[in-house]
């Protein structure tokens, strides 16, 4: 018995010391610029907390995405953008997505120059920040205008979600957007939506919190309680984050965890996404309309088979309502991986094939 205790303790105490050496190795090459894939690799497995730290003393490190679409910077950059224009000029396409959006405009920009597009987007953005943006950013649009809401699929869990801190777990961005739940009333509002807003709701407050413990636990409530992902897996025991073997631990704990959510609310009754989905592309409409402006959703099917059906969800009101649309899975299937690059995205000749069809939607037909 002592001789296996007495060996359990050697092991133990060679784990201690080949950690302890490990993580002296990271914290020299993360200082001096050295073996920056293996010093990311195993920050992949940081806490939240210790993410968002390490990005705020270290703002140059690659894949920083702390300063990362915060709504008021861009609506902000939205307005100067607007007031700097030339009514005179002709319509604009106004995009509210993430980089799949952005593709597909650039690619039509490309096939017609004379297209001017105004993109608003976030990274891995889901509906419920594209659609909170576009219905904030109202009044840096104007009649003729082509509107164009842009929905990605695996993003559809995440409108149970208040920040992508919560559930892009290896790179948690932490701007924030409301979550959406059908009103009381369906008849009330413009929408028939309550929103609720984070509490969190630009970089400078999100800052602001590491010398305000009042407003933090206040976050971290109101994050417990609205956003179905925030979990100790992800958030807990920042202080764990020294060790190498606990960040492998917690990142495969994470990973899980996020999936499990995802499918808990693509699965069952936690959020009834298809009704909130449908009721914002109806008010997207209707609020393009009203200003006399020419909405177009776009449904953007990314590669992975767990994610919603978009079109399946959003078929019955864009054609009740006749709303112009482009679904990416018509064009390109998206179970075939000869569609995409590595990183997820469509290939360049793939994005092309959807410009050209997105230009058929916009007043006139194919330019």
């Amino acid at each position: 018995m002592k001789k296996t205790l007495s060996m359990l303790g050697l092991v133990l105490l060679f784990l201690l010391a080949l950690d302890t050496g490990v993580g002296l190795v990271l914290t020299w090459a993360g200082r001096s610029g050295h073996l920056g894939g293996l010093v990311r690799y195993f920050d992949y497995g940081r806490s939240v907390p210790g993410k968002l730290a390490e990005w705020e003393a270290r703002p140059g490190r690659p894949g920083n995405l702390y300063d990362v679409a915060w709504r008021d910077a861009l609506l902000a950059r939205s307005a100067a953008g607007f007031a700097a224009e030339d009514p005179a000029a002709g319509p604009v396409i106004r995009s509210y997505g993430m980089s799949f959006v952005n593709h597909v405009t650039d690619a039509a920009q490309a096939q017609d120059p004379a297209l001017v597009v105004d993109a608003h987007a976030g990274p891995g953005a889901p509906p419920n920040f594209t659609y909170s943006l576009f219905r904030d950013d109202r009044a840096n649009r104007r009649a003729g205008d082509v509107v164009v809401l842009g929905i990605l699929s695996s993003g559809v869990p995440a409108m149970a979600a208040l920040s992508n801190r919560t559930w892009v777990f290896e790179q948690p961005a932490p701007f924030t957007y409301p979550v959406f739940r059908p009103a009381p009333d369906p008849a009330s509002g413009e929408d028939g939506l309550a929103r609720i807003e984070p509490l969190v709701a630009t970089e400078a407050q999100q800052r602001a919190l590491a010398q305000d413990p009042a407003a933090a636990r206040a976050w971290r409530d109101q994050l417990a309680q609205q956003d179905a992902f925030y979990g100790a897996t992800t958030f807990g025991a920042p202080w764990l984050d020294i060790s190498p073997f606990a960040r492998l631990v917690r990142r495969a704990l994470a990973l899980r965890h996020v999936a499990r959510v995802e499918e808990d609310l693509l699965e069952g009754d936690a959020y009834p996404y298809a009704e909130v989905l449908g009721r914002m592309i109806s008010g997207f409409a209707r609020m393009a309309r009203a200003d006399g402006q020419v909405p177009v959703v776009m449904l953007i099917q990314t590669g992975d088979r767990r994610d919603a059906d978009l079109l399946a969800i959003a078929r019955p009101v864009l054609e009740r309502e006749a709303i112009p649309y482009l679904a990416t899975a018509t064009l390109a299937d998206p179970r075939d991986t000869n569609n995409f690059v590595p990183d997820g995205h469509y290939r360049p000749e793939v994005d092309a094939a959807f410009a050209r069809a997105f230009r058929g939607l916009l007043p006139g037909g194919t330019r």
